[in-house]
């Protein structure tokens, strides 16, 4: 997508956000046949709208999670400026609440301490998902590194 057209795309995704909220995925589900509307025409003959709908929502979550709003910016100033270094080392300006299903910005999670209990508690569960699946691939790992016979047998590479 070109730089105009990206541009374009996300003005529209920040005008459907005010009126449908930062729902990804209503979000992508109400623009996505006015926007590319040849395309989801060739996707849906192909067989792969699915497919383009989900590259679409990926899109928006990450135009959702990546604004720049200076706006929000001033309003966070006056709610507490003893948060700002515990602010500044978040890796993002906004997060997946999941009660709202929505992405929030931190100011207004600030500002409404339950959205932020929410954000915080999804974030967690994710992180446990990820080392839980990590740890499942440390032990793969483990097996097809081994020096065990019975390696050679399931075709895995066995160091010496």
């Amino acid at each position: 997508m070109l730089d105009s057209q990206s541009a374009a795309f996300a003005e529209r995704v920040w005008d459907h956000a005010s009126r449908l909220g930062n729902n990804a995925p209503r979000i992508a589900d109400e623009m996505m046949e006015a926007a590319f509307p040849l395309t989801c025409t060739q996707a849906r003959q192909e067989g792969a709208l699915r497919m383009l709908r989900t590259g679409i929502i990926s899109e928006v979550k990450r135009i959702l999670r990546n604004r720049d709003d200076g706006g929000h910016q001033a309003d966070f100033a006056e709610v507490c400026a003893a948060f700002a270094p515990l602010v500044k080392d978040l890796r993002s300006k906004s997060y997946f609440v999941e009660s709202a299903a929505e992405y929030v910005s931190v100011p207004d999670m600030i500002t409404e301490p339950e959205l932020l209990d929410d954000a915080r508690r999804f974030m967690r569960r994710k992180g446990i998902e990820c080392v839980a699946e990590a740890d499942r691939l440390d032990a793969l790992y483990a097996a097809v590194t081994c020096n065990h016979p019975d390696a050679a047998h399931t075709g895995a590479k066995v160091v010496a």
